[in-house]
Order: structure tokens, then sequence, then C-alpha cells
């Protein structure tokens, strides 16, 4: 996953400053084919899924099966191993720690409360006393459609079991190496860290639910739905899509390349929102904070958090993010929270800031990594400014700031407005199809089904039959 650590130390204020920042008015909403998310669409099904069809073992069990296909072991023999956690920095390296304990506690499994469970101390961590110790994350209620509630991790169980489930030789199960990594190595860090995690796997469970064995047809149940309702507003899916009763009467290949083609848009919407995240902030503030190490490693984490929270709760709140929702939990949501675009377009800024930016706000960009696109380029070291009327103290302050921020007059929803307006420009109809087509085109998919769905799909779009 090539996921960066996370960390809950308490943050440095940022560097006051006297620029008049960047104005700008949000003029426009989103499209509503936009607002759905593939992601939540996930998570909400694997509730239901949890409460009604949960695994026929317990998450004992699960894990420990786990841990035999992962380490090449017997589930009897699987609550013995030990491993090296590795982190980014040497010093937080975990060396001979169990598996299966660890994760046990960390994820508060009822009957492991009492289980004791030491490691190398890390300093704003879950472990800074050096024994792992449950993460809220885990324990966390999620609502399902009738209004129950079940535990995070029991999600957790639920994917866990679908993976462990495959056969040996299904290359879909070595996903679950990666994953079973991920998740331990999280123990040892912070809330943001199992978030980040938690997100992953769930790409993970998308990914694999959508891909199929060679030789068979593949599955449109995931993203199917979500796809019809998001549409993306291609006019090509519109065209191609005909009323209810004529659908009933089509054939099957096509009803089968529509669904192929829906999948397709609705997952690639959710990489398209990632991506829009970070060019917005998540990449300039890694360009600006790439030699603090205590900032940096917390932005893909916290720093989402927080960036993710403004969109959806401040400026788009029917916009649904492919992320977890922890504002009542992070505690280190302030890590991301400045305002760093004057920094980068003021009279003070750089060359290689002003490019920087330029660079990592291209629509063309889209996608890639932060350090390959401003190779050559350096921060000046200047510190962007906290943003107004932000107060890092107390147990409700994230929510109290996206409170301050939703007041129509507010000072900081005024210099929140440059970035959600960021945002919403990397999310309009052309960038959208241009990136669309080209991802369909360098698609894995395209020669598996993508493209001969879209041939299929091809005459009634466009008025002319195409070959895949």
């Amino acid at each position: 996953m090539g996921l960066s650590q996370g960390r809950s130390r308490t943050p440095q204020r940022a560097r006051g400053g006297t620029d008049a920042g960047v104005e700008c008015k949000l003029n426009r909403s989103l499209h509503s084919g936009l607002l759905p998310s593939v992601y939540r669409s996930r998570v909400a099904r694997l509730a239901q899924e949890a409460l009604e069809q949960p695994p026929p073992e317990q998450l004992e069990l699960t894990l420990r099966r786990c841990i035999a296909f992962c380490y090449t072991v017997t589930p009897e023999w699987a609550p013995h191993v030990r491993v090296t956690a590795f982190a980014d920095n040497p010093s937080e390296h975990q060396s001979n720690v169990p598996v299966y304990e660890t994760l046990l506690v960390a994820w508060g499994v009822p009957g492991f409360e009492g289980l004791e469970v030491k490691c190398t101390p890390v300093a704003g961590t879950d472990v800074m006393y050096g024994i792992v110790v449950p993460n809220p994350f885990w324990s966390r209620s999620l609502s399902t459609q009738n209004g129950q509630q079940v535990p995070c991790r029991a999600l957790m169980h639920q994917l866990l079991y679908w993976f462990v489930s495959l056969d040996d030789v299904d290359p879909r199960k070595q996903l679950l190496v990666n994953i079973l990594l991920q998740l331990h190595e999280a123990c040892y860090n912070c809330i943001g860290r199992h978030k980040e995690v938690f997100e992953y796997c769930i790409y993970d469970l998308v990914d694999a639910e959508a891909q199929t064995q060679a030789g068979t047809v593949p599955s449109a149940s995931v993203g199917a739905e979500v796809g019809v309702k998001a549409g993306i507003g291609f006019e090509t899916l519109e065209r191609a899509q005909e009323s209810e009763a004529a659908t009933a009467s089509e054939d099957a290949a096509v009803l089968e390349a529509k669904r192929i083609v829906h999948r397709f848009a609705a997952n690639f919407l959710d990489r398209h929102k990632r991506a829009a995240v970070h060019a917005m902030a998540i990449s300039p503030l890694k360009f600006l904070f790439q030699n603090r190490y205590e900032v940096f490693e917390n932005l893909d984490s916290h720093g989402s958090s927080f960036w993710v929270a403004v969109l959806s709760e401040v400026f788009f709140p029917d916009l649904q993010m492919p992320f977890e929702e922890i504002i009542d939990l992070d505690k280190g949501w302030t890590w991301g929270a400045v305002d760093f675009l004057p920094t980068l377009t003021s009279r003070d800024a750089s060359a290689s800031e002003k490019e920087a930016l330029r660079r990592l706000s291209a629509p063309e960009n889209l996608g890639r990594d932060w350090r390959q696109l401003t190779a050559g380029l350096k921060p000046s070291g200047r510190l962007p400014r906290r943003l107004p009327g932000v107060s890092f103290f107390g147990e409700r302050a994230f929510r109290n700031v996206l409170r301050e921020a939703r007041r129509p007059n507010s000072s900081l929803r005024a210099v929140l407005q440059p970035y959600a307006a960021r945002f919403a420009d990397l999310m309009v109809r052309p960038i959208i199809l241009r990136r669309c087509v080209h991802q369909a085109s360098v698609s894995e998919r395209w020669g598996v089904d993508l493209g001969p769905a879209l041939a299929t799909l091809s005459g009634q779009a466009i008025g002319t039959s195409l070959s895949a």
C-alpha cells in the first residue's frame, strides 16, 4: 500500500502571517452524479452483512486462518507467530512482536481486555507506554439500514473472512498478505493510521470483488448500483441507458456491458476524488513539510481527515467521499489544518514554491506522486500560517472548527473557500471525462471486459459500432 505512518503528537504552532491570502468565491455546486461513492456504499453494505450474515466463525478463528495463510503455518500455530513491524523511522521498528494478540487487543475484541502485549515505546502513539492498547477506531459504531449498530471490527471480520475463504490459488487472496501486515503495523501507531489502513482494505475489497477468475463472466454487483446512480455526467453513458421498461427486454450482452461500464465509472469516480483531495491540499502540504517529519508523516492520515471533513461537512454536505469520518475521535487533525496557499502564491513565495503549486494543481497531473512532480523544486522553509479562529484545544475542537466554518460570514469560512474551489475545479465534466477515458484505455481490465463492453455499447452511444 505504501502508506505513511500516522502519529498523534501535539503539533507545533505554525507561524502566523500577514498575507492577504488567496481570495476566491465558491460559486458552484457539484453535479449530483458526483455525490455517491462506491467506498461509502460498500462500507454500508459490509455493516449490513456483518449484522445479517456474519461469518460462521469467531473473529479469533478467522484471524488465525489469515495468519496461517500469510505466514505459512497452521491455524493452531498462528498465535505464536512473531515478526518485526517496520516503521518509516528505524527507531520506531517493533521487533519480535506477536501478530495475533496484538490485533485482538488493539481491536478491543471482548475477552482479551486483560492481555498485556509488550512492545517498544514510541512517543506520541498508542504504544507510548510500551504496551499495545485498544484503539477506539475499531469499537466505534456504524449504523446499518435499520438503524442498528455494529462495531467497526465486525466489518473487518467480514472483510478478512471474505479474503481468507478464497481458494489458495486465487491471485486475489495474495492481497491478504499486505492487508494483514498493514493492520498489524497500525497497532503501533495511532487512530489516523488505523483509519488509513481500513480505507485501503476497503479499496482492496472493492477491487478484488470486481476481478474475476480467467474465463468467467465478470460479477457486476459491486459498483453497478452506485454507477447507475452516479453516471458521472457521461453523455455516452446517459445515451446508453434506456428506460426501465426497455431494459427488461434488452439483450443480455448489452445489459452485462452496461454493468461493466457502470462499475468502472463508479470506481473511477472514487479514485478521482482521492486524487483531487491530494492535489487540493495533501500534496502541496507534503511539498512544504517534506523536511519536517513529525508533520509530514501525519498528512495522509490526519491531514486527509481534516480536509475531507471541510469538503463534506462544510461546503458540499451531500458529497460522499472514499474516506472514513473520525471527527469526534481524531486528536491529530490539526497537523494539516493550516492556510498554506498564501505561502505558495504570495509575493514572498519563491519561484520553486509557485511552480510546485502549479504542477501539483494541474489536472493532467492528477494521481501522480508529488515527489515526481516537484523534482528539482525546494520549499523556502517558511511555515504556513494557522487558520483563523481555530482552537486546537478541547474534546470537541474539531467539531467546533467545522461548525465555525459553516457560519456564512466567518473569517474561517472565507479562508477555506479557495481550497473548496480548488477541489470543485477538479470535479468538472471535461476533466473527469478526459481522465476516465484515459484510465479506461490503460486499465488492466480493457482487454478482459471493459474494452469489449464499450464496443458493445458503441452503437447505442455514438451510433457507430466499434471493435474493442
